[in-house]
């Protein structure tokens, strides 16, 4: 990407971001003279930039304060006059506000440059089928999409799971893990290393003896791997992906048992 590429995407994310945190003004501010607005409630296909500034204004004053995750934004097209910027992203209810709730949105922004520099002409945001239900008068959805519940339980789980799991770093100490920031575990001769998306703790224990205390949680994929499910982000024969991009080994033979496991788990 070019430089005024670069800050037109730069821009769209900004706008975003502001207008997530109820800053409606800086997007109304690259407006341009006349913009199309198209968003996800059926009201929401405006034509003039009255119109615009007054929607934003009456959402702002409605939509609790959120912030993007997982946000991904390109260059669709562009010419020395005309950007389309193409995106998608997470909107998530900011840790103060009194509930959760969490939409996927994609956008569609185009910018011209102008002599008064660049102008937002066009705005398209929508949600994919059944993952929102915004009623006629919302600015603001109160219903949870399946996405947005299945985030919500994993952070539950996060946050509330109070087990532990302990084991005997080589120095001889103690020491107790939160069960559910373990990834995985491996086998090291008899004695493991313990894998945190953060840490590596090599222990003493060995991996039958930390598989009696994950039991119910972890699965054996290998006679060298104990590995947490909520961790895994790939199954495919004969192998499993980590969040952090580690590939662990499944044996042949016990594939569709290991792939049953997992997803029972």
């Amino acid at each position: 990407m070019n430089k005024t590429e670069d800050e037109v995407v730069r821009l769209t994310a900004e706008c975003l971001t502001r207008y997530w945190k109820r800053d409606y003004m800086f997007v109304f501010s690259h407006c341009a003279p006349k913009i199309v607005w198209i968003s996800a409630r059926q009201d929401e296909y405006l034509l003039t930039r009255d119109e615009v500034r007054e929607n934003l204004e009456t959402n702002c004053a409605a939509i609790p304060s959120c912030h993007l995750q997982h946000a991904e934004f390109q260059v669709a097209a562009s010419c020395s006059e005309l950007y389309v910027i193409t995106g998608k992203y997470l909107v998530t209810t900011d840790p103060e506000e009194k509930f959760f709730l969490s939409a996927q949105q994609r956008c569609t922004f185009v910018w011209e440059n102008t002599g008064n520099g660049l102008q937002i002409s066009h705005i398209h945001i929508s949600n994919p089928i059944g993952e929102l239900k915004i009623a006629e008068d919302e600015a603001f959805p109160d219903t949870m999409g399946k996405m947005a519940s299945h985030y919500m339980k994993e952070e539950i789980l996060r946050l509330t799971s109070d087990r532990k799991l302990s084991v005997c770093d080589v120095n001889g100490s103690l020491i107790f893990l939160q069960l559910s920031d373990v990834m995985f575990i491996s086998a090291l001769g008899k004695e493991t290393v313990v894998r945190t998306l953060t840490d590596c703790i090599f222990a003493k224990n060995s991996i039958k003896e930390l598989a009696q205390q994950t039991q119910d949680c972890f699965v054996m994929t290998h006679r060298s791997y104990l590995v947490n499910p909520q961790y895994i982000t790939a199954i495919r024969r004969y192998a499993i992906t980590m969040r952090d991009g580690t590939e662990l080994p499944v044996p042949r033979k016990k594939y569709d048992e290991i792939r049953r496991q997992i997803l029972s788990v």
